[in-house]
């Protein structure tokens, strides 16, 4: 029934599915939900029950079958697919986000443990509503050109970004804020744009170890317990660490953000104009890693035959590692082994870069002099 239903949308060239409200919602109940006394009638081996039992695992129940009719709608397609409601299991049918958000500081803040527990409990395609989505408990409807810059600045770090509001309150697209924030913006959506291959990389290793996109700081130093209670700050893979101002600005409340000590890092400068570095998070790498970017583009697609450059940060001995996964981005020939994984290493020889790579997979290799 649902490929049936997809099926004239995928010729119209929609490319996913969007099911939201799914625990199900229903606003003129005490519960927000149908009654918990409803009768599911169960079948193909779920057993018929009351909807008390069924309420959590509901929505993971519709996104599987979204999944299910999309893969015979457009079986040579990779879809993708949102979901507002999931259970445990549920990330291998849909991407999720963290609901229904305010647009305030605190929510802001709240945003990044919210996508790093997620992560840890096995959703690790998840992130917020950036700018916020409805009101605040003070009234406030709208986000501030301050609070959506510092918002937006480092969402897009995180593996899912958007910008959301609700019906009734003003407009959250980056232009909608003067040319100071719409510039702030643009220069955050471009990093997440350079680093495309470091994130698909990290999800291909996500869908085989189930590890986090976006991790504790914690990570670095499992032995230092003062990383714990920090959750102003997060690490994308093991090698790439963000440092968020989660206050307002002039903010009393600001403290130090604790860092790991047990390895070198090194801060990444923007090539940016100075005045929008206040907005955007500190980044650091890994002292030893390499990671894979592409020049800027305007869709993700434009990018997949360009140069890759390598950012390398040398360790102490002159070294530095890293990998990069690719395929055609799209169907499912990378299970049948069309897929590269280049793995890197660069040494510091008498101040000149020495590069070597190897591979593994069966989809062409590209050209060695692609690697700048």
């Amino acid at each position: 029934m649902v490929a049936t239903l997809l099926m004239n949308s995928y010729t119209l060239g929609i490319d996913g599915v969007w099911n939201d409200m799914n625990e199900p919602a229903v606003f003129n109940s005490l519960t927000k939900t149908i009654d918990l006394h409803a009768i599911h009638r169960g079948g193909s081996g779920i057993p018929a029950s009351i909807h008390e039992e069924y309420h959590n695992v509901y929505g993971m129940l519709m996104i599987k079958a979204s999944l299910d009719g999309i893969k015979k709608a457009s079986p040579n397609k990779r879809p993708f697919l949102l979901s507002r409601s999931n259970y445990l299991g549920g990330h291998r049918y849909a991407a999720t986000w963290t609901g229904d958000n305010q647009s305030n500081w605190d929510h802001l803040h709240l945003s990044i443990p919210m996508v790093l527990n997620l992560g840890l409990s096995g959703q690790v395609f998840s992130g917020p509503d950036i700018g916020g989505f409805g009101f605040s408990a003070d009234g406030v409807m709208d986000a501030t050109p301050e609070l959506f810059a510092r918002w937006i600045g480092f969402g897009v770090y995180l593996p899912f970004v958007r910008a959301h509001t609700a019906e009734n309150t003003g407009d959250h697209e980056p232009w909608s804020f003067g040319e100071l924030t719409e510039n702030v913006s643009r220069a955050a959506i471009e990093m997440r744009y350079k680093l495309l291959p470091y994130y698909y990389t990290l999800f291909k290793e996500a869908s085989e170890l189930g590890s986090p996109v976006c991790r504790p700081i914690f990570f670095a130093d499992y032995k230092d317990q003062s990383l714990r209670s920090e959750d102003r700050a997060f690490l994308v893979g093991s090698d790439l660490m963000v440092l968020v101002d989660v206050y307002k600005k002039y903010d009393d409340c600001a403290t130090k953000i604790k860092e790991p000590q047990n390895e070198r890092w090194i801060e990444y400068l923007y090539q940016n104009d100075e005045t929008l570095s206040e907005y955007l998070p500190r980044l650091k790498i890994k002292a030893g890693s390499v990671i894979p970017t592409i020049p800027v583009h305007q869709h993700s697609q434009n990018g997949l035959n360009d140069t890759i450059e390598l950012i390398v940060v040398f360790d102490d001995n002159g070294r530095a590692t890293g990998s990069l996964y690719e395929d055609d981005g799209d169907g499912y020939n990378y299970q049948n082994g069309e897929y590269l994984i280049s793995h890197f290493t660069v040494t510091s020889n008498d101040g000149v870069a020495v590069l070597e790579v190897t591979y593994d997979g069966s989809w062409e290799h590209p050209d060695f002099g692609r690697y700048s």
